[in-house]
């Protein structure tokens, strides 16, 4: 277990209170082009994976309310990528609004006795798992962070998890024993094409026994010329530690990653998105200064996945989101602690 981790009652209770499916308001009548994700990641030596449980509201329904649509996005990196996008009928969805509970047909994320259950099962690929996900350090909540001049976005994260249970991968089953993962949960009001960018980057360390978590959110205009906001946030044992916000940090990449083929989900997607062209850096670099306190942060990828969904303002268009796994290190002095670490980052970059 994480080092200091909270009391599992007190975890539970607060991630029962506040990381809820809030669903949209359109259902009833209300404010449309509402979306929400569950998110996780979990990484062992033989494979990443990423799930994502995510409910968006069709803004090209002409009649009616906007219904929700259902989508499970399934990653896993283990010798080469595989994964899918899955989309779900209304009548094999079910998600119940003041509780972490759905099932996107027989794919299902509950969360019992203070853990997250995850069960989910690719139709046309060989992926699926079986996992429980046991939180030990304090969610961080922030809400109606600036998205765009007039969007808000709003999420919730735990940085640290142990993930038990089974992989099952291209023919092979790993055993997940205690393996670092992350979760964060994300809801708003916005359209694919806004005026807006973000980096999104969940850094853990491969040795347990290293009390450090870390997570990195960045969120710009379209053009990456201004920043609307920015966090880098540190996690000591199973407690926040400090949160370094806008001026106090300086973000900085270097060079370009370029993959010739990159893997991308929905597969038929590639097609409107073949180049390789994706203006994602060699090395992100963060420097945080505030008062005493220092941490520098540097990211170095070594592979990446796209997902590629339609843009919902410009049809020609698409908006692509590149999951990017990498080395991460990190040092500095904060609080009086002296930080340092070494471990896995998966960096979200949204890039037209």
């Amino acid at each position: 277990m994480s080092p200091s981790s909270p009391p599992p009652e007190r975890l539970a209770r607060l991630l029962t209170g506040n990381d809820y499916f809030r669903r949209s308001p359109s259902r009833m009548g209300g404010r449309g082009a509402h979306k929400e994700w569950q998110h996780f990641l979990v990484h062992t030596e033989a494979a990443h994976l990423l799930i994502n449980f995510s409910l968006i509201d069709d803004v090209r329904a002409t009649q009616g309310r906007q219904p929700e649509v259902a989508r499970l996005i399934v990653l896993a990196r283990g010798e080469g990528w595989e994964g899918d996008v899955e989309h779900f009928e209304e009548a094999d969805v079910e998600v119940t609004a003041g509780r972490i509970d759905a099932r996107f047909g027989h794919n299902t994320l509950r969360f019992i006795d203070g853990t997250y259950r995850l069960s989910i099962a690719l139709r046309d690929q060989p992926l699926a798992a079986e996992l429980e996900l046991v939180p030990v350090t304090l969610p961080a909540l922030s809400v109606n962070q600036p998205l765009t001049l007039d969007r808000r976005l709003s999420w919730l994260f735990v940085p640290r998890l142990l993930a038990r249970g089974t992989l099952r991968l291209a023919g092979r089953t790993v055993q997940v024993n205690d393996a670092p993962a992350y979760h964060d949960h994300n809801w708003g009001h916005f359209l694919w094409g806004n005026d807006f960018s973000w980096e999104w980057g969940s850094v853990l360390p491969w040795d347990m026994a290293n009390p450090w978590s870390l997570v990195h959110v960045r969120m710009a205009d379209r053009g990456r010329s201004v920043a609307r906001y920015q966090g880098l946030f540190l996690w000591h044992g199973g407690e926040p530690l400090r949160v370094f916000r806008d001026e106090e940090l300086r973000v900085l990449t270097r060079g370009s990653f370029r993959k010739a083929r990159p893997f991308s989900v929905p597969r038929v997607m590639a097609l409107l998105a073949p180049g390789a062209a994706a203006d994602l850096p060699e090395t992100l670099e963060i420097a945080a200064h505030g008062g005493a306190d220092t941490l520098e942060l540097s990211f170095h990828p070594q592979d990446s996945a796209r997902i590629v969904t339609p843009s919902e303002e410009h049809p020609e268009q698409v908006t692509i989101i590149h999951e990017v796994l990498g080395r991460v290190t990190a040092q500095g002095r904060v609080r009086g602690h002296s930080v340092a670490m070494e471990g896995t980052g998966v960096f979200e970059f949204i890039r037209d």
